[in-house]
């Protein structure tokens, strides 16, 4: 007897992450697989996240909600965030609507992004701290208000977990570069504080099938950091081990 394949949502199907977690997961994953512009793939059911609709009816049934779907740009105005945040609760309020049990929140490392010019250890435990960066031109490299943004739907995670029972890992990813993703890719300009956050393709893959498998208690709320073992961090990801099984296979 062929046993039954659990069903996944997959929002932010067609982005650079998305399209990395379909491939590999799709074989395990009965995925539906929902973006805001589909790019003409049938099998990507095309909505608008940010406004509440008939998109919510696709959640019932799933077992689980790998939520990606957000404007990615580091220098994205505050308007844009507040779409991101809107987006956030939506989708979080629509898999309590459905009787999800678990979702997986696309974090970033921006939450992070202040600490770039400390020494400090980055747990997850560790204060948030968005920041702002510019390069030697005065171009801005991120702004706050992504980071923030960020920040803002991993706390409502942690409300719909303590509030609903909603199992909630906010995973704070690295750096993915878009396709084959290999060290030798890397641009000759990237600094040390962009490279030791990679994150492998394999690693990404590695990293959501255990938030998918892991057994947790109901209304657990985790945050995790999402990186590859790469030498001379000071990302921890030593708690993404303990707490998830997680076991990176590559480094820089």
């Amino acid at each position: 007897m062929t046993r039954k394949r659990p069903t996944v949502v997959l929002t932010g199907a067609t982005g650079n992450i998305g399209s990395k977690l379909r491939a590999c997961l799709a074989d395990t994953y009965n995925l539906i697989c929902v973006d805001m512009n589909d790019k003409g793939d049938p099998e990507v059911i095309p909505a608008d996240l940010s406004l509440d609709g008939v998109w919510m009816e696709l959640f019932r049934g799933a077992e689980a909600v790998i939520h990606l779907a957000a404007n990615p740009d580091p220098v994205q105005s505050w308007e844009s965030t507040q779409r991101n945040i809107l987006i956030d609760y939506l989708v979080l309020e629509a898999a309590r609507r459905a009787g999800v049990s678990r979702l997986i929140y696309g974090s970033s490392n921006h939450v992070m992004g202040g600490y770039k010019d400390s020494a400090e250890s980055i747990t997850p435990d560790l204060a948030p701290r968005p920041g702002a960066h510019w390069d030697y031109y005065g171009r801005p490299s991120w702004s706050i208000d992504y980071g923030l943004g960020k920040f803002c739907g991993e706390e409502m995670c942690r409300c719909f977990a303590h509030a609903h029972g909603l199992t909630t890992i906010a995973v704070r990813i690295g750096w993915v570069q878009s396709g084959e993703n290999r060290p030798v890719d890397m641009p000759d300009n990237a600094d040390q504080w962009t490279r030791l956050m990679w994150l492998s393709n394999s690693d990404l893959c590695e990293l959501f099938r255990r938030c998918l498998a892991m057994e947790l208690e109901a209304g657990t709320f985790l945050v995790v950091n999402g990186m590859s073992k790469n030498s001379g961090m000071r990302w921890d990801i030593e708690s993404t081990r303990a707490k998830l099984g997680y076991r990176p296979a590559e480094g820089v």
